[in-house]
């Protein structure tokens, strides 16, 4: 069983370094960049197709969908959306000095269970990749692709690889290092002759996009 997690295509926010709220869509960009990831899907027996309920996300799985070998009903889910943000940053420029300080603030105080307005918690948004992983786990689909989004890939992988004994502190540590390009595949799997837990097999797998122009 393989779950092959992609980021949305991009977006205009994306081009201009701006923190995304729910809306936006694919900017031309992004719409090429789904429709590459798209062709590069066709050799793959996809039988699922999961995607946030995002627009930007919403429409990268339409493009699967429309120009994959197989036309499947994509499944919009909330459990896929981004890592909610305190609403003090949403729309600002990533390199917004007054946002920095207050992520980086967040970023310092470790709880789990830490507020600092309306942005989702560790335990929060680690409850919703496990409720993926175990409802795909539960499903008979051997090949699903998830569209989702930049952080939300960050805390699967997290998840998949440290599993209980993941923290903030290790999080955010691992989340640093990390990057997904958009449309970027990160497959998981789970073979249950090895063991029933899943595995990374692959991060952010980009060749698709070596031969568009940007």
């Amino acid at each position: 069983m393989r779950i092959y997690v992609i980021r949305h295509g991009e977006t205009k926010s994306n081009e201009e370094r701006i923190r995304q709220s729910r809306d936006g869509y694919l900017s031309d960009d992004g719409i090429q960049e789904a429709r590459a990831l798209a062709e590069k899907l066709r050799g793959i027996n996809i039988d699922s197709i999961f995607t946030s309920s995002y627009p930007r996300a919403k429409q990268t799985a339409g493009i699967i969908s429309a120009l994959g070998t197989k036309h499947f009903p994509v499944q919009e889910s909330e459990f896929l959306t981004e890592v909610r943000l305190p609403s003090e940053v949403v729309g600002r420029p990533v390199d917004d000095p007054a946002s920095k300080k207050i992520l980086a603030w967040i970023q310092g105080n470790t709880g789990s269970s830490f507020k600092y307005s309306d942005e989702e918690t560790f335990n929060e948004y680690v409850s919703r990749a496990n409720k993926v992983l175990e409802h795909i786990s539960q499903t008979k689909f051997e090949n699903s692709v998830v569209v989702t989004h930049h952080r939300f890939i960050h805390i699967l992988v997290a998840t998949v690889l440290l599993g209980q004994k993941l923290t903030p502190q290790l999080f955010s540590t691992l989340r640093d290092h990390l990057f997904i390009s958009n449309t970027g595949i990160t497959i998981l799997e789970k073979n249950p002759q090895e063991g029933d837990w899943w595995r990374v097999l692959t991060l952010n797998e980009h060749s698709h996009l070596e031969n568009l122009a940007k």
